[in-house]
């Protein structure tokens, strides 16, 4: 409960984080975009004024010299003009004097003779641009200009438009850009929360499911109902490690059983065994025929004991083969001769097909391998049969021998394990007699430290055990491993 309480809030942690982090980003991407939109505006509203001031000066320019070329008696008819060529213009102010510096139109607002007082006034005239006039609490942009009729007739306009207006504009859009930027990001930050809420609930749930799977629980599955559907792949996949693992579990508590039945076999004999010896007065032959029992027990344990090392070296990858040249087909032949007595009393019989095969392998291990093979198959061929051995080259470099042997079919879903250890197809059948079952682990852990492969068939006929051997082996190199 406290874990989850933990995660719980490191979860409400991380998504306060992320969409803090989100937030700030978005904020910082709308200031920025705010920045060149208020600076974009700025810049328009200036090119307009001093676009505005141009066209005035200019259209003055040409009243001055209709003024004083067409008819310079009548001055109030260019007032008039002066007038009606401002009237279209809000806030746009001009002062033009002649060069005795007489007054020769004025508008009503500021007092533009005052910009001349500022050394600015004749830098502007000389240079054409336009500047910033701050006057009783007004701004105004100015444009001076010196206009030259004739040397005689010389004027000087000096033109301002107030500049409210567009400080205006620009403070109600910086206020709107603003609050968009606020609402923007608290949108932002609330749609995040609820967005990582959507996707989060159904991987805590997920998660809580998974939490919920112990060793004692394996057979368990997560339903794929209550996982979107792009989490249904990993779900799959869980399901089937979960799968994996029962099956190593359960082979785990199997081994660990049947491990318990075979050690606890031979002790109880031996325990029952001393103590009816030792239970009345007994000659010295009767001992020595409980000591001859007792042995026998005791080289089952032994045998078992290092099978199970044997095993336990070749799960660590401490098995160091001895390479030597070998003849497969002299070996298994040696082999049957061994078993010789054993399958005159079972009335079987032994088929050696295929040439001769020289391979570089471990000769004990190869000889413990093919005995198990050999031993297994005449526990399982019934009287009269003929167990099969059959060799041959795959390609040059490859080789397989085959081990056949006639009885009962065992079922597919059996073949694969059946290199387990401890495992029986026919889980009632009793063992007595039948070794430990570990023979055909310790051959399939023999065949892969030789670099091999081994695998098995069935159908009505026979029961096959296929190995195949590379011809040459590189020990040192681990990427030099049997492909088919």
């Amino acid at each position: 409960m406290l874990s989850m309480k933990n995660n719980s809030h490191y979860n409400l942690f991380f998504s306060i984080r992320l969409a803090t982090l989100i937030c700030t980003i978005t904020s910082i991407i709308l200031f920025i975009l705010s920045y060149f939109i208020e600076r974009s505006f700025e810049n328009y509203t200036i090119k307009q004024n001093i676009a505005e001031l141009d066209a005035v000066i200019n259209t003055m320019q040409s009243e001055l010299y209709a003024r004083d070329y067409l008819d310079s008696s009548n001055n109030n008819r260019f007032e008039q003009n002066f007038s009606l060529i401002l009237a279209s213009h809000y806030r746009l102010f001009v002062y033009i004097e002649d060069k005795a510096g007489h007054v020769i139109f004025n508008t009503k607002g500021p007092d533009l003779l005052i910009t001349k007082q500022h050394p600015e006034f004749y830098q502007l005239m000389a240079t054409g641009k336009t500047g910033i006039w701050e006057h009783k609490n007004h701004s105004y942009r100015i444009a001076v200009a010196k206009i030259s009729l004739t040397d005689d007739n010389q004027y000087t306009i000096i033109a301002a438009i107030g500049r409210e207006q567009q400080s205006h504009y620009v403070s109600h859009l910086h206020e709107g850009l603003t609050i968009l930027i606020i609402i923007t990001s608290m949108i932002s930050f609330v749609w995040t929360m609820a967005a990582i809420y959507l996707t989060q609930k159904p991987i805590e749930r997920l998660t809580t499911r998974i939490q919920s799977v112990t060793s004692k629980h394996l057979n368990e599955r997560i339903p794929l109902s209550i996982v979107p559907a792009k989490f249904i792949g990993i779900v799959h996949a869980f399901n089937d490690m979960l799968a994996r693992i029962e099956d190593v579990f359960q082979r785990q508590r199997n081994f660990t059983a049947d491990i318990a039945h075979e050690i606890r076999t031979p002790i109880t004999n031996l325990v029952t065994q001393t103590q009816i010896a030792l239970s009345n007065a007994r000659t010295t032959d009767e001992y020595r025929e409980v000591l001859y029992s007792n042995l026998e027990e005791y080289e089952r344990l032994s045998k078992m004991i290092t099978d199970m090392l044997f095993l336990a070296q070749a799960d660590n990858k401490q098995l160091t083969p001895e390479l030597v040249d070998i003849n497969l087909k002299a070996m298994f032949t040696m082999i049957f001769d061994y078993f010789e007595p054993v399958i005159e009393d079972n009335n079987i019989s032994f088929d050696l097909e295929g040439e001769d095969l020289i391979i570089e392998g471990d000769r004990l291990m190869l000889t413990r391998a093919i005995y198990n093979l050999i031993s297994n198959a005449i526990r399982y061929t019934p009287s009269g049969q003929t167990i099969t051995v059959s060799l041959k080259h795959l390609n040059k470099n490859l080789i397989q021998f085959i081990v056949a042997n006639p009885g009962k079919k065992i079922a597919p879903e059996h073949l694969p394990k059946l290199f387990d250890r401890f495992y029986r197809v026919d889980k009632s059948r009793q063992r007595n007699g039948e070794g430990a079952g570990i023979g055909l682990a310790i051959v399939k852990s023999i065949i892969e430290t030789l670099k091999g492969k081994i695998c098995a068939e069935s159908d009505e006929l026979s029961t096959r055990i296929i190995v195949t051997l590379p011809i040459k082996n590189d020990y040192q190199n681990e990427d030099d491993k049997l492909r088919y």
